[in-house]
């Protein structure tokens, strides 16, 4: 084992650790004041951050729709309840268990995720290459995690966890993730490379494609030409966006075919480093939270008044 796989899976046991003892909103002031260096303000949100770190404590997990769109198999029937199945990719299949997953029947390409959380990925080009065992191995031990302790995003720990295999997607795949507040597009990103340690890149554009003031710090900009389906893009992000103060549409340009990646509600778990503190701030006022606050608050306060 690597020092980096190490170090890796000692901090995921802490996080877990902190998680349980000190609870999501502790832990969330914890994380946020490390990574991003200021003081987070849940009373008084300003900053993007702070208002996805807002949502992500105290509304996503009250939102039905919230957690059926966090998970990756159930957004599936969400994306065809609103019309729009054609954004789906072919289903292969779906298991309870690893054990269960019928490899023989799989085909030589598909893609293997578990729908609770990120980063539970097997992008699979040869099935020949790939011990099986060591998969459904690895694929249980995911099943077993709970994704939402990892950075206090306890929207996931309400999901029923499940295995999905889809179609292998051919050619060149580019994947756009558009920010959508209060139903209009504000911003989106591209990016390439993230994960492998070669050639990441991450560049943020405004709405209409040019090229955004801020960027991401852990990231080099690398601009490049956009998909001719951008005003595609766009419309369908904002469909999708219905009923959700802030989701980030995450879409595929597949070959000049629109397809849905998925929804995030707690981009980053709420910890994007922006290259600036300003930066941060313009994005949140841009994004109107308060009909959110003032229903959650006078929730507290209905329930405050019947325990007196």
């Amino acid at each position: 084992m690597s020092n980096k796989s190490l170090f890796y899976r000692i901090r995921r046991r802490g996080q877990v650790a902190a998680y349980r003892l000190l609870g999501p909103e502790a832990v969330s002031k914890i994380y946020f004041r490390h990574e991003l260096g200021y003081r987070l303000d849940l009373e008084n949100p300003k900053t993007f951050n702070e208002k996805l770190q807002w949502l992500k404590l105290y509304y996503w997990p009250q939102d039905e729709n919230a957690i059926r769109c966090a998970d990756k198999y159930a957004v599936r029937s969400y994306i065809g309840s609103v019309g729009r199945p054609e954004l789906l990719n072919e289903l292969i299949g779906v298991w309870d268990r690893a054990k269960d997953i019928d490899w023989d029947a799989l085909p030589e390409k598909f893609a293997l995720k578990c729908n609770h959380g990120c980063g539970y990925n097997l992008i699979c080009a040869d099935k020949s290459k790939y011990d099986r065992g060591r998969v459904i191995r690895q694929f249980d031990k995911w099943m077993h995690e709970d994704f939402g302790e990892f950075n206090a995003e306890p929207h996931y720990d309400s999901i029923q966890k499940k295995i999905v295999c889809e179609r292998f997607l051919e050619g060149e795949v580019i994947n756009y993730n558009i920010y959508v507040f209060n139903g209009k597009v504000v911003f989106f990103s591209v990016a390439g490379g993230l994960g492998d340690g070669v050639g990441e890149h991450l560049t943020y554009y405004n709405a209409d494609g040019t090229p955004a003031f801020f960027k991401n710090r852990n990231y080099p900009v690398r601009p490049g030409r956009l998909s001719d389906l951008l005003p595609q893009m766009r419309e369908t992000a904002e469909y999708l966006s219905k009923g959700f103060p802030m989701v980030r549409v995450d879409l595929f340009d597949v070959g000049g075919r629109l397809m849905l990646s998925e929804l995030t509600f707690t981009p980053g778990g709420g910890l994007i480093p922006f290259d600036s503190y300003e930066a941060d701030k313009w994005l949140g006022d841009r994004l109107d939270i308060s009909r959110e606050m003032e229903l959650i608050n006078s929730k507290r306060s209905g329930r405050t008044g019947a325990a007196e």
